[in-house]
C-alpha cells in the first residue's frame, strides 16, 4: 500500500510540475547565407604549345615549372628534311628564273620581227601565252621557296606567351607525328599568381548568384585556410550530370603566394547576402510547436484550405512557396482572406493545387496589385517570411509562453535574420527538455532508438 502511494505521489507531482523549456535570448551577431557548390582551379588562360609538323625532337629547353617568355625557344624538331627540302626548292626556283629570263628574250625578238612583218601573228601570240607560262612557274616556284622556309622555321617551337610550364609531354629523341592534328608538347599558364575557378551551381540556387559577389572556398590540401575570391561571370549553358542541372560559374582567385595549383578541388561558397549586428533567432525555435493549453492564446489561424500559405507567395510557374521563399503578408485578418477569396475566384481558381500556371500568374499579379503580396524579389535581395515563435516573458521559465509572429529574413541554417516582431534580451523558446523516465512533451521529437544522442562511436 505505501509503494502505491508513493508512486501515486510521484505521478501527482510531475503532471503538476510546468514543462521544463531550452531556451535562447536574442543578441546582435553575424548572418551570411551561402550557396555551397564545388569546382575546380585553373590558370586564367592556358595554352597548349604543339608542332605543326613531323619530326624527331632533337632539343628541350624547358622542362615543368620553367618560366618562359613569349618567343623564347623551348624546343627543337630535326631540321635535316626541312632544309633539304628548302634547297630543292631554291633550286627549282634559280631553274625558273633562268627559264623565264630565256622565254623574255624569246618573245622580246619575236616582237620585233613582228613589227617588221617577218613573222605571223600566230607565232606572236603563241611566244606571248609562252611568257605568261613563265611567269606563273616562277611565281610557283618561289611560293615552294617560301613555304619551306616555313616549314624550316616550325622546327623551332617558341612559347606564345608569358607564363609557366604546367605540363610537358615530350621528351628528347621522341617522334612527333603531325599528320592531322598538332600534337601537344607543353601546356603553358600565363599568370598563376591569377587563377579561377570553375564551379558547378545547382539549379535551384543559380537565382541567387550574382556578379560581383564574395566567395570563400577551402582546398583539402590546405584544411586549416580559408581562401577569398570573386564572383566573375554566371554562364547561361546547362550541364547535365547524372539527371541534375548545373550552371557554370566562374570565380577569380588572387594567388600571390603561389599556394594553389591548377586541377585542385575547391569547396566553395558563395555569399549571396550578409548581414552585420543583426538580431538572431536560433533555427530551432522555429520548429517549436506548443499546444494552446500551454500557452494560454490560439495560434495564429491555418490558411483557407486549398489556398497559399499566408506567409508564403504562390511560384509563377506553381506550387506554393515554401517557408524559405515566402511572402511578407504575415498572417491575413478576416478581410484579407475575404479579399483573397476574391481574387481567387476573379482567377477561376477553385483550388489552389489544381490551378494552371496561367491562374496561378494571374492571382499573382492581383495580389501585388491589390496590396495583399509584396512583389518578388530582386536576385540575390532577401524575402521576408513571417513565422510563428513563442517568447517566455520577462525571461521566466515558469511563465505562460506567448506565441509571437515574427519576421525571418536570410538565414544561414543555424540562424535567421529578425527583421520584426522581436527586440534584443527576450528570451524564446527553442525546445523542450522531457523529465526523467516521461515521454517527450509537445514540440520535442522522440530520441531515435538507431542513433542520435548520447555518446557517438
Amino acid at each position: 500500500a505505501g509503494g502505491g502511494g508513493y508512486y501515486y505521489f510521484q505521478r501527482v507531482r510531475t503532471a503538476e510540475q510546468p514543462p521544463a523549456y531550452n531556451t535562447a535570448t536574442i543578441a546582435s551577431g553575424q548572418i551570411r547565407q551561402l550557396v555551397t557548390a564545388t569546382g575546380q582551379l585553373d590558370a586564367v588562360l592556358s595554352v597548349d604549345v604543339g608542332s605543326q609538323i613531323s619530326g624527331l625532337v632533337i632539343k628541350l629547353y624547358a622542362d615543368f615549372n620553367t618560366l618562359v617568355k613569349k618567343d623564347q625557344v623551348i624546343a627543337e624538331i630535326d631540321p635535316a628534311t626541312y632544309q633539304q627540302k628548302l634547297r630543292q626548292a631554291e633550286a627549282d626556283l634559280a631553274s625558273s628564273k633562268a627559264s623565264n629570263r630565256l622565254q623574255q628574250l624569246n618573245t622580246q625578238r619575236t616582237r620585233d620581227l613582228a613589227a617588221k612583218s617577218l613573222v605571223t601573228q600566230q607565232e606572236v601570240d603563241q611566244a606571248e601565252a609562252q611568257l605568261s607560262q613563265a611567269n606563273a612557274t616562277l611565281l610557283t616556284r618561289q611560293a615552294a621557296v617560301e613555304n619551306a622556309n616555313v616549314d624550316l622555321a616550325r622546327c623551332t617551337i617558341r612559347s606564345p606567351i608569358d607564363g609557366m610550364v604546367i605540363s610537358k609531354q615530350t621528351e628528347e629523341g621522341k617522334t612527333v607525328a603531325a599528320s592531322l592534328n598538332a600534337p601537344t608538347l607543353f601546356t603553358i599558364a600565363n599568370d598563376l599568381a591569377k587563377m579561377q575557378i570553375t564551379a558547378a551551381v545547382a539549379e535551384a540556387d543559380i537565382g541567387s548568384v550574382q556578379q560581383g559577389q564574395i566567395v570563400t572556398f577551402t582546398v583539402d590540401a590546405f584544411p586549416g585556410r580559408s581562401f577569398t575570391g570573386q564572383v566573375t561571370q554566371v554562364r547561361n549553358s546547362p550541364k547535365t550530370t547524372q539527371n541534375v542541372v548545373s550552371y557554370e560559374t566562374i570565380i577569380s582567385v588572387e594567388n600571390r603566394d603561389l599556394k594553389l595549383r591548377p586541377g585542385m578541388t575547391a569547396n566553395v561558397s558563395i555569399v549571396v547576402a550578409s548581414r552585420n549586428d543583426t538580431l538572431r533567432l536560433p533555427n530551432s525555435a522555429l520548429r517549436v510547436r506548443l499546444p494552446d493549453n500551454l500557452t494560454g492564446k490560439t495560434a495564429p489561424a491555418a490558411p483557407v484550405p486549398g489556398t497559399p500559405s499566408p506567409g508564403s507567395t504562390p511560384a509563377a510557374g506553381g506550387g506554393n512557396g515554401s517557408g524559405r521563399r515566402g511572402g511578407m503578408m504575415g498572417d491575413m485578418n478576416p478581410e484579407q482572406r475575404e479579399k483573397m477569396r476574391a481574387i481567387m475566384s476573379e482567377a477561376g481558381i477553385t483550388n489552389f493545387r489544381e490551378a494552371t500556371a496561367e491562374q496561378r500568374e494571374q492571382f499573382r499579379l492581383l495580389m501585388v496589385e491589390r496590396g495583399l503580396m509584396p512583389a518578388p524579389a530582386a536576385a540575390g535581395e532577401a524575402v521576408i517570411t513571417t513565422r510563428t515563435v513563442y517568447r517566455l516573458p520577462g525571461g521566466d521559465k515558469t511563465a505562460t509562453p506567448e506565441p509571437v509572429a515574427v519576421k525571418i529574413g536570410i538565414t544561414d541554417g543555424s540562424f535567421s535574420e529578425i527583421v520584426g516582431g522581436l527586440a534584443a534580451g527576450d528570451t524564446i523558446i527553442t525546445g523542450l527538455s522531457s523529465p526523467a523516465g516521461s515521454s517527450p512533451s509537445a514540440g520535442q521529437p522522440a530520441s531515435n532508438p538507431f542513433g542520435g544522442g548520447g555518446r557517438r562511436f
